[in-house]
């Protein structure tokens, strides 16, 4: 599997930052292709579990939330957010069956808000400024150097388990390393990206900690629909949702922190 790791790793890195690099409609195709994905997968889970979400319009209306964005800025989000959320809503009602109503929206509902919208902060951070492109490559940097701290320390040094209800592998000292290896990753990231020395510690801190928390909500998930990856699209790594999760909470951490205190 650790072979597997490298490849897909060595192949996808390369293409992902001449991506990022470029920018444009590029990188939103690259962004609506994991949103969409990501939502296949989510819903696909959901249904394995015995959950009915509109998969197919979830889909559909996850994926027009960067184009959206894309199109006519961050003022778009609450009003779409509010458009898909009376869709769905309708949807239900037009289906005419009561049983798991509500299960069935909030499922709908909560897959393009925790993929799409968290996913596409990714766009304003790469517009955010003409730094925008390596602020993405740190994001994703820092993000997924964490998970792979967490997981070798965790592989190697855990004996304390944390979550067990949530995963049974994690453990305090995997956390622990997570954080750390955020922490030297992002000082390693000011060869390309200089902050100040205080911003980039609380950076790398606050990082691994969301990137763990991002990793525990999806094993959350994927305890309560009885499966143990969301897919199998990237070897040795699982599916894009298995790989993208911990920057479903990092990206619009990292975006608000650069936005709101750096740039301020």
């Amino acid at each position: 599997m650790f072979l597997k790791r490298i490849i897909v790793a060595a192949i996808f890195i390369p293409l992902l930052i001449l991506i990022m690099l470029w920018g444009g409609i590029a990188f939103l195709i690259f962004v609506c292709s994991i949103i969409s994905f990501a939502l296949f997968e989510f819903y696909q889970g959901m249904e394995k579990g015995g959950k009915h979400p509109f998969s197919i319009d979830g889909i559909i209306c996850g994926t027009l939330v960067p184009i959206f964005l894309y199109v006519w800025g961050k003022q778009i989000l609450f009003p779409l957010l509010t458009l898909i959320v009376f869709y769905i809503f309708f949807r239900q009602f037009f289906k005419f069956k009561v049983k798991d109503a509500f299960i069935n929206i909030s499922l709908t509902i909560g897959g393009i808000f925790y993929i799409s919208f968290l996913f596409s902060y990714v766009l304003l951070l790469r517009n955010l400024s003409l730094i925008g492109a390596k602020l993405v490559i740190t994001v994703f940097f820092v993000t997924w150097m964490s998970d792979s701290g967490a997981y070798f320390i965790g592989k190697v040094y855990g004996k304390h388990k944390l979550f067990v209800q949530f995963s049974p592998h994690k453990s305090i000292e995997g956390v622990g390393g997570a954080i750390l290896v955020a922490v030297v990753a992002i000082f390693i990231s000011r060869i390309w990206l200089t902050f100040p020395f205080v911003h980039t510690l609380i950076i790398g801190i606050c990082i691994g900690i969301m990137a763990q928390m991002g990793d525990f909500f999806e094993s959350m998930l994927k305890r309560e629909v009885g499966i143990k990856d969301f897919g199998r699209i990237l070897p040795g790594h699982g599916g894009i949702l298995d790989r993208f999760d911990s920057l479903f909470f990092t990206i619009p951490l990292f975006y608000y922190y650069i936005r709101l205190i750096i740039f301020s």
